[in-house]
């Protein structure tokens, strides 16, 4: 008689998640800035503040990870010259001086209305408990750590890792790895949950990762196979447990 050997289960000791879009609602801070801007400078009056927000985003994610991840440019020359190739685009030429006072207004109008997104902090309350947690981010040290301290989250996370100290943006492998090996913690024993399909789950997936995507936009999944899907933070015992679900623990 043939013997049948039990599924082994692997038992999940950490969660990474995804910083901006995940933890904090970056969308919301970013759309307010935008929003600010496009009050003052009437050149931007003839698009929607969606058409604004989806160009801008395109404009960030080249110049942000061509050069301000690369330290090519610092993040405060980036932001003005997002909004230099914004006037551009609407068929306005405008000097530096413009550029960088357009990027202000947007500044402190996104540093005004940051706050957390919904679930954020009961979730890492509660995965707290029992896991380590950690943070992976596109972003600059400085940057995300002075936005951890705002948003009063700190005290949950374990260990943090940028893009700018792991040299590599996400979906690097190598941006996983590193916090893998600080946190002292096997792939296979990691769950790693963020917003972006391409960014999050394919990188963690493709470093031995489960992976939850945080699907905001009720976007069809491109693969269930790779990743559980969740649309909100907001429930953090389901979300936990879905890391016995079938399939995942495996």
């Amino acid at each position: 008689m043939k013997t049948v050997n039990p599924v082994k289960k692997t038992m999940i000791k950490n969660v990474i998640f995804d910083f901006d879009d995940t933890l904090f609602d970056h969308r919301h801070s970013s759309r307010e800035g935008l929003r600010a801007v496009w009050k003052r400078y009437t050149c931007f009056h003839e698009m929607t503040l969606e058409e604004l927000e989806a160009e801008h985003a395109e404009i960030l994610e080249q110049i942000h990870f061509s050069h301000v991840l690369f330290g090519k440019m610092t993040i405060e020359e980036a932001r003005a010259e997002r909004f230099k190739f914004l006037f551009l685009d609407r068929g306005v030429e405008v000097d530096y001086n413009t550029a960088e006072n357009a990027a202000q207004i947007y500044r402190m109008a996104y540093q005004k209305h940051r706050r957390r997104s919904e679930g954020a902090e009961e979730i890492l309350k509660l995965f707290k408990k029992d896991y380590k947690i950690g943070i992976i981010t596109n972003n600059l040290i400085s940057e995300q750590e002075e936005k951890l301290e705002f948003l009063e989250l700190k005290k949950y996370i374990d260990l943090m890792v940028t893009s700018e100290e792991a040299r590599v943006p996400k979906p690097d492998p190598q941006i996983f790895n590193l916090i893998l090996t600080k946190l002292k913690a096997k792939p296979d024993e990691t769950v790693m949950i963020g917003d972006s399909w391409e960014h999050d789950i394919m990188g963690a997936h493709n470093a031995g990762m489960k992976c939850i995507w945080l699907n905001h936009n009720k976007l069809p999944c491109p693969d269930p196979a790779v990743a559980l899907e969740i649309r909100t933070l907001k429930n953090p015992e389901y979300i936990r447990s879905l890391f016995s679900t079938a399939g995942f623990s495996k």
